[in-house]
């Protein structure tokens, strides 16, 4: 079923916030309130400096030699957590596996080209490009429709 969202601008507000209508309180709900309550921070090392970085701001995960990094619009972190953690803790925000090693932000994608080998290239804001892997592929075009059915009702 499709939710109805509301948004109102209200310059004079001191804080903004939130209201959740609904008729039962399920894994959805649950998720929206769980997006909504906090703000999630990422850890990034960087030449031996720990940096706080905010999720939306990476466009890739990648893991090369059992390492993870996250790939933001010119630099590269080093972080903690494995792509599979990654994939999963930020599927939430548009962060999808694309391949064995990449996990792309879909509100980074600008545009969607066919490769190779049934495989896509995706195209980033940034100019940069990665590989859709073809075994990623369905996945992939569920979760952007998923994700345009929900912003199709705003």
């Amino acid at each position: 079923r499709i939710m109805k969202i509301n948004r109102f601008r209200e310059p004079g507000l001191s804080a903004d916030y939130i209201d959740i209508h609904y008729r039962e309180y399920n894994e959805r709900i649950r998720r929206i309130v769980a997006l909504a309550g906090k703000e999630p921070m990422l850890l990034g090392k960087l030449e031996g400096e720990q940096v706080f970085l905010k999720p939306e701001e990476v466009y890739y995960f990648e893991a090369v030699d059992r390492k993870c990094f996250a790939c933001l619009e010119e630099q590269v972190f080093q972080v903690e957590q494995g792509i599979q953690a990654v994939a999963e803790k930020y599927s939430e925000l548009g962060f999808i596996r694309i391949s064995k090693s990449i996990v792309v932000n879909i509100y980074r994608v600008r545009k969607i080209k066919a490769d190779v080998n049934m495989k896509m290239q995706l195209v980033l804001d940034n100019g940069e490009k990665v590989i859709l892997n073809r075994s990623y592929k369905n996945d992939f075009l569920q979760f952007i429709r998923e994700r345009r059915n929900e912003h199709a009702t705003h």
